[in-house]
């Protein structure tokens, strides 16, 4: 610290400003403060200093980061101070203005009125992710009396840690992978492990832990894109992850843009899996479901599966479900590629959109939405108010005889019989997910946070074929 004056500085990034209102609200105290504290507050536009300093001892930084100037500012800031303090949640985690990810400029448009979006705008984000902070300040807004206290403390030149004794909480990085379908925000993740273990369950290890001590974080092989690693993109670590630091790419947005094209002349082609879920999760009828698509604004809701596509081959043939079964084989087991044929194929109209338990499906298309996405559509619908209603169609396969293995013990057992020679002809289909599609990555949250009734889905799936397929 400076023998003379300490020379403070506030600064705003994006954000509504509120905790530097707090700090300005405490009005004659503040200004005891900086008197008792031997304080200059150099730069503070509310307060009328606005002439920005090439040093500071101390800077006091509100608002997440919203495009590259913030960045650059930022940065500049951190070589000016001493000593960066994080105010208010924005700043520390993203706040309100970090509910804008994902979000389209159109959904933002309507937000601020028409007004033109910063320049450069940038995903927002806390400013730890970009530079070293040595204290923070919680809350939406600060309090107050913790701002005082925390002056007074640095002022004296006590440094002491937050968070943990031995160190202080706060990482030097955020590790952040995207790719194709799947992304990791490293900001959110809290290191539980719980997608490494189902990672593990399947015998994929696509997910590890890196680092130590405080850095420690959960990632891909070299932080490179999942695709790009021996994941199958089955997204059950999207479902098993508990904070929503893993995430799948949506296309809520795009069928909400046919919808509105359309007219309401939008079909539904529903997976029987992705009903039952939705009726279980719900605790009604699969009907009231059905009549809930209508309500979003579909004009017909079909019961249909894509295995109506399976196309064997002559003697033995593997068929994957969807594209993860299908990565699975060509990864572990090279030597069965000439017995797999290809996942089926999603072929349904143009003015069609597939409701679907399995995230890998996404890949074949824009118009895929997991039943996880409908439960976001349906959050504002009175479900139980609805008169069920049935399918308009039913288009299923008929059973063929098939072997299936699901899960992946019988999968990997199965395939390995083959690998022996013990299975030379049939039809087997490969179903990766543990319990099969009624537990697909895409599929609803339950209202139970802590484990989902395995037992009530199928009897739920039992439901449907009961009412609508036998």
């Amino acid at each position: 610290m400076s023998q003379d004056k300490i020379v403070v500085g506030i600064y705003s990034l994006a954000g509504c400003e509120g905790c530097r209102h707090e700090i300005v609200n405490l009005g004659d105290e503040l200004l005891e403060l900086l008197k008792e504290a031997n304080i200059e507050i150099a730069y503070e536009p509310l307060l009328g200093f606005s002439q920005e300093r090439e040093q500071y001892d101390i800077v006091f930084v509100e608002g997440a980061v919203a495009s590259k100037h913030d960045i650059e500012k930022l940065k500049e800031i951190r070589k000016k101070t001493k000593i960066l303090v994080a105010l208010g949640s924005c700043s520390f985690i993203g706040g309100i203005p970090g509910l804008a990810r994902n979000k389209s400029i159109e959904e933002l448009d309507k937000v601020y009125g028409g007004r033109p979006p910063v320049k450069e705008p940038v995903e927002p984000s806390p400013i730890t992710r970009y530079v070293k902070v040595d204290y923070w300040l919680r809350g939406c807004p600060i309090n107050n009396r913790e701002f005082v206290d925390l002056v007074k403390k640095l002022a004296r030149g006590e440094w002491y840690k937050q968070g943990e004794r031995r160190f202080e909480y706060c990482k030097e990085f955020a590790l952040e992978i995207k790719g194709k379908l799947l992304e990791l925000d490293g900001e959110k993740c809290i290191v539980c492990g719980r997608c490494i273990g189902i990672c593990e369950k399947i015998g994929i290890k696509a997910l590890g832990l890196i680092n130590r001590g405080i850095n420690i974080a959960v990632s891909t092989p070299f932080q490179e894109p999942f695709e790009n690693t021996n994941c199958i993109l089955c997204g059950l670590c999207t479902a098993y992850c508990p904070v929503g630091a893993i995430k799948y790419r949506t296309t809520i947005e795009s069928v909400q843009r046919l919808l509105l094209r359309n007219g309401g002349r939008l079909v539904a082609y529903m997976e029987p899996e992705a009903l039952a879920a939705l009726a279980e999760v719900y605790g009604v009828n699969p009907g009231k479901i059905i009549a809930a698509l209508k309500y979003l604004g579909f004009s017909e809701v079909v019961l249909w599966s894509p295995l109506l596509n399976v196309h064997p081959q002559v003697g033995l043939s593997i068929v994957p479900v969807s594209e993860a079964e299908y990565r699975y084989v060509n990864m572990f087991y090279p030597d069965l590629k000439k017995y797999l044929v290809k996942p089926p194929e999603i072929r349904i109209p143009v003015n069609g959109v597939v409701v679907t338990q399995c995230v890998a499906r996404k890949l074949q298309s824009d118009y895929i939405l997991t039943t996880r996405e409908i439960q976001y559509l349906l959050k504002k619908i009175e479900i139980d108010e609805l008169k069920p209603v049935k399918p308009d169609r039913i288009v299923l396969p008929e059973s063929r005889g098939y072997v299936k293995a699901v899960g992946p013990y019988e999968v990997r057992g199965i395939l390995e019989a083959i690998r022996k020679g013990y299975i030379k002809e049939g039809t087997i289909l490969l179903y990766i997910c543990p319990d099969g599609c009624i537990m697909g990555g895409g599929q609803p949250f339950s209202k139970n946070p802590v484990e989902v009734c395995v037992d009530c889905r199928r009897r739920m799936l039992e439901i449907v074929r009961k009412q609508y397929i036998m």
